[in-house]
């Protein structure tokens, strides 16, 4: 787990939607923003929740937003801003057939919907700002899209900031509900393995505090994640935020890894820290002070989702980012539809960069890499991975001319400094080829 963590690329795709048939009320300037976002595996993985503040008359705390032009596999969801006449992904509006499809609305006055999870299709949604204690509501997705509340856990303060649910290994339920910017975790346990069992209750077996850990390793956690390492089944917990702690700017967005002991008392261990990248060098795309939330792919890997606070994208959209291992996808082997060319800005495989996925190939001008993003003559290392029969022909000349290089295809995962190959700083065109 700690190794697929470091493993997010710290700059990611960008993403939108639109709002549908709903008056999202998260424009600025309100205090009314976007809270949490989690992807479902119902309907091919291309069903996102996404949590809010909302104060107005008739409100709602959460949209359900259905990415229908987006992949069925549960993998990555690539970009879908991509525009042969656009040069910069900030610039384009997504397609209209990803948009905003359902609404969880306002109950009992709980106005207030904060950083949540999802264990498979059970959303674990916390709530406050009502009439009286913070509370977890309970969805289940696989019923329904557009599902009531199956349970309540209530908290014992009125603050419940974040929910983190996970399934462990006895097949019992772990809930935590976070109170006053997760500085203070409640901890729940399922007394059944069907949690919507009649006879299921929700335990409050313990309580975490901040001062647990040194100073400067915690910090006000927007969203908090459960994720089980399949090896040894070692549980974690991934938080996000705005600020770095000890580690970086209070500007910056951070995610935050920690490793949970459940032997008696709950304990958390700092293990890692990541600073990603809301932009790829243009306007800022996401905000870890908002959405965000962990989805694992087919192949294991971690996908993080983040969003902006309010509506403001191209069109009046919601800006969304997506932040996925820096080996794309490992199904590339075999899959010409799975194939991509992974550029970097800087010979150390950090910075921006540009992908070149085989399946979006015609949806961006890769003649001319000044209108892919700004890329011209930046690409200073590069990753990918191509089956036999087929590669990539990188040019130092717009519109497929002067010096090349090739990236062959032979089923395996590739990398190179292309200053090594004399090629750093040069490639203004890409396309790919049959031998």
């Amino acid at each position: 787990m700690p190794l697929r963590f470091q493993e997010l690329r710290d700059h990611g795709e960008v993403l939108g939607f639109h709002p549908g048939p709903f008056n999202l009320n998260v424009a600025y300037p309100s205090s009314n923003h976007w809270e949490g976002i989690q992807r479902l595996s119902t309907l091919s993985g291309r069903l996102l929740v996404l949590s809010k503040r909302d104060d107005t008359p008739g409100g709602n705390v959460g949209h359900l937003v259905h990415m229908a032009t987006r992949n069925g596999e549960g993998r990555r969801l690539r970009s879908n801003r991509l525009a042969f006449s656009i040069k910069q992904p900030e610039d384009t509006a997504p397609p209209g057939g990803d948009a905003a499809v359902a609404a969880l609305p306002v109950l009992e006055g709980y106005r207030h919907g904060g950083g949540m999870q999802a264990a498979g299709n059970i959303l674990a949604l916390p709530m406050e700002e009502g009439p009286g204690l913070g509370r977890i509501a309970l969805y289940d997705y696989n019923q329904s899209l557009t599902p009531g509340p199956f349970a309540y856990v209530q908290g014992d303060t009125a603050t419940a900031g974040t929910a983190s649910l996970t399934k462990l290994s006895d097949g019992h339920f772990l809930l935590l509900l976070g109170q006053v910017d997760a500085n203070k975790l409640e901890v729940f346990r399922s007394t059944q393995t069907d949690i919507r069992s009649a006879a299921n209750q929700w335990q409050r077996v313990d309580t975490w505090q901040k001062s647990e850990l040194p100073d400067g390793q915690w910090g006000a956690f927007q969203n908090l994640n459960f994720v089980t390492d399949c090896n040894d089944s070692q549980l974690y917990l991934v938080g996000t935020r705005l600020g770095g702690l000890r580690w970086g700017a209070v500007s910056d967005d951070y995610a935050h890894l920690y490793r949970v002991h459940l032997d008696g008392h709950m304990r958390l261990e700092h293990v890692a820290s990541k600073h990603m990248y809301c932009s790829n060098d243009g306007s800022r795309q996401c905000n870890l002070d908002a959405a965000a939330g962990l989805f694992v792919g087919p192949d294991r890997s971690l996908i993080l989702y983040a969003t902006e606070h309010a509506d403001d994208g191209p069109g009046s959209t919601v800006k969304m980012v997506e932040f996925r291992s820096i080996w794309a996808d490992t199904f590339c082997r075999a899959d010409l539809q799975r194939a991509y060319v992974d550029f970097y800005d800087d010979s150390n495989f950090s910075d921006r960069g540009v992908i070149f996925d085989s399946e979006d190939q015609g949806l961006k001008n890769w003649a001319r890499f000044d209108d892919v993003d700004g890329f011209n003559d930046k690409a200073s290392a590069v990753r990918w991975c191509i089956p036999p029969g087929s590669r990539v022909r990188l040019y130092s000349d717009s519109n497929y001319k002067g010096s090349f290089k090739d990236l062959v295809g032979d089923g395996t995962l590739h990398e190179v400094n292309l200053n090594n190959w004399g090629f750093g700083d040069k490639v203004s065109a890409a396309r790919w080829l049959n031998w």
